[in-house]
């Protein structure tokens, strides 16, 4: 069975969904009303349980936790209901590339796009407006150069950058 990849990584999207995990990495076995708790003093977001049930579900249809009715009880009780995580290390590791690697290849991303764009405005302005552009310009084309951007970056991309350091060269010979 194939994983359904971007149906999946979508589980991520929601700040509610990425805290149940993380309370459940604090310690699991948890009541839906103990997340609730949890989620509203330590997050700041207050749930209903309805509305909780629902994370709930989509986190389980995903694979990232479980339930287990009534496992406290002689009788099986759905009020006595605890959830736990389905492959902690799993989990841990999703939740950690997901905060590093990608946040920071997608900040690259994000960060270039701006400096793309002002490089095109600055070709496009008028030599006399161009220095009103050229500081932000510069700041972007250091923070593309940092290592924390930079080894983000692809190799075209960082090209670019070099070429956009040879125009502003030009630019202030003018």
């Amino acid at each position: 069975m194939e994983v359904e990849f971007w149906k999946h990584l979508n589980i991520f999207k929601s700040k509610v969904r990425r805290c149940i995990m993380r309370i459940l990495l604090q310690r699991e076995w948890r009541s839906l009303s103990d997340i609730a708790e949890r989620l509203e003093n330590d997050y700041d977001l207050k749930m209903t349980l309805p509305g909780l049930l629902k994370h709930m579900r989509q986190l389980e249809e995903a694979g990232m936790i479980r339930h287990e009715s009534g496992i406290f009880a002689k009788k099986p009780d759905a009020r006595k209901t605890v959830y736990m995580l389905q492959g902690k290390e799993r989990v841990e590791k999703l939740l950690q590339e997901l905060e590093g690697n990608i946040r920071s290849l997608l900040n690259a991303g994000v960060i270039f796009n701006e400096t793309a764009k002002a490089a095109r405005r600055i070709q496009r302005t008028e030599s006399h407006i161009v220095n009103k552009e050229m500081k932000h310009f510069e700041s972007l084309l250091s923070l593309c150069e940092s290592e924390r951007v930079n080894s983000c970056l692809t190799e075209d991309e960082k090209k670019k950058i070099k070429l956009w350091r040879m125009m502003i060269k030009l630019l202030k010979e003018k």
